[in-house]
């Protein structure tokens, strides 16, 4: 094996390297996938129990805005609308606006005085984050749902979310599986609707089931306010404070539940325009959580090495599409270096042949 591949010329050897680590790369992520499925599959099953609870705790939804003129009405409404002892339920709006979403939801202050509260920032500091962060610090409830501002959650949601809290006192907060209001919008989000599917019942499901790193997706949660002080609150430092509050939680030792049978659905970007700076902005938070904290959960006491694996896969997802523009721009050179009968004969016989045949 070694003498075939000796045989070939220095940037016939280097190609050979190049698609057989892109291969390599690409397969482990298939490879996690199919084991995130088999997971999921494995971990299908009903809810704990909760405990009947003699009074209901009082809620407070915190709901960041900038700019949501066209849905923050709907949001509010159906928070109001929440099937929940009025007195214990608060909702603090922190609206970072400049389109006139201000005036929307300083309607429902005047008119819900008791239970709506608006919190107008002239500066975005810390973005969403920051917003989150000022929530947290004007109102006391121990439990804190959290919505983005194009979310329409059920009446019934807190009713059946909040009991579980009560299972242990170490769940740091209870997340629902987001579904979407506008499936058939567009062929983006026809398109989109299968990948939340796929998020939502394999991805969350399997690393839930198998106590891996949590991810709250940024809305429809349910969150202990003494978890999220323990971790130092809300951090600005990445894109997804949502995923880098997830990461600090666990290595902490808090746990999580995650409910796939009770929904929150949402709005998704109905064209290619919005998605593109969507997943951006994932693609970037993500990366930044990889560098902040690849250390530390390699160094962790708390999470064994398959834990540790998971969760770099996890902080890993989006090299999966510079890779894969990689591997497709090596053809080119590929074809140019060795004829097409290269790959189905003499590939298999250098020293790089039995690599990605091992993952297949």
């Amino acid at each position: 094996m070694w003498t075939v591949f000796a045989q070939l010329s220095f940037p016939q050897q280097l190609m050979l390297v190049l698609i057989t680590a892109v291969t390599v790369l690409l397969g482990l992520y298939a490879i996690n996938w199919s084991l995130l499925t088999i997971l999921s599959i494995r971990g299908r099953g009903k809810a704990p129990t909760t405990p009947k609870l003699m009074e209901l705790p009082e809620v407070a939804i915190h709901i960041p805005l900038f700019n949501e003129r066209r849905v923050a009405a709907r949001l509010i409404q159906s928070c109001l609308k929440m099937d929940y002892p009025t007195e214990k339920l608060k909702i603090v709006v922190v609206d970072d606006s400049s389109d006139g979403t201000t005036e929307v939801v300083e309607s429902f202050a005047r008119r819900f005085p008791q239970n709506v509260r608006v919190i107008h920032r002239t500066e975005r500091v810390g973005y969403k984050a920051g917003a989150l962060k000022t929530a947290l610090e004007s109102t006391d409830s121990e439990f804190v749902m959290i919505f983005d501002a194009d979310y329409v959650p059920p009446p019934d949601l807190l009713q059946k979310l909040v009991p579980y809290m009560y299972l242990r006192d170490d769940i740091a907060f209870v997340q629902t599986r987001s579904t979407y209001l506008n499936a058939n919008q567009s062929w983006i989000t026809k398109a989109l609707s299968l990948a939340i599917d796929g998020y939502g019942i394999i991805d969350q499901r399997a690393r839930h089931a198998a106590s891996l790193l949590a991810h709250f997706s940024g809305t429809g949660g349910l969150f202990r306010r003494s978890a999220i002080q323990s971790v130092g609150g809300w951090a600005s430092d990445t894109l997804t404070e949502d995923l880098d509050l997830s990461i600090r939680l666990q290595l902490k030792g808090w746990k999580y539940l995650y409910l796939p049978e009770l929904t929150a659905p949402g709005e998704i970007p109905p064209s290619f325009k919005l998605l593109r700076k969507q997943q951006y902005r994932w693609a970037k938070g993500f990366a930044q959580c990889f560098r902040k904290y690849c250390r530390s959960i390699l160094g962790s006491t708390k999470l064994s090495r398959f834990q540790k694996f998971e969760a770099l896969m996890l902080l890993a997802t989006y090299f999966v599409c510079p890779v894969s523009i990689f591997s497709l721009a090596l053809l080119i050179p590929y074809f140019a270096v060795f004829p097409l009968s290269f790959f189905f004969k003499e590939y298999w016989q250098t020293v790089l042949g039995p690599i990605p045949s091992g993952l297949s």
